[in-house]
């Protein structure tokens, strides 16, 4: 495998993981921290929108992360396969 596609892989676990991570304990922080979760605070009215727009930029870069390591693998293969020893007939 490339290193290109490696990296590509990489970066998408880890934006995956920050995802999921937003999705599962940021309600636990909530619930933890309000005598009454269903009464919004400032934190949770300001942090929960640019939070919802993190997991979904994460979400988004992570799958086209994820599309952008096949295609550079595709590539990369098709071009190993292509080189060889090249024959110019004169």
């Amino acid at each position: 495998m490339d290193k290109t596609t490696k990296k590509c892989i990489v970066w998408a676990i880890v934006c995956f993981v920050v995802a999921a991570g937003i999705q599962s304990l940021w309600p636990l922080y909530i619930n933890s921290n309000a005598d009454d979760p269903w009464v919004p605070n400032l934190l949770s009215t300001v942090v929960q929108p640019l939070l919802s727009l993190l997991q979904g930029a994460a979400m988004s870069i992570g799958g086209a992360l994820v599309g952008a390591a096949v295609v550079v693998h595709w590539l990369t293969s098709r071009a190993s396969v292509k080189k060889g020893p090249s024959i110019h007939h004169s």
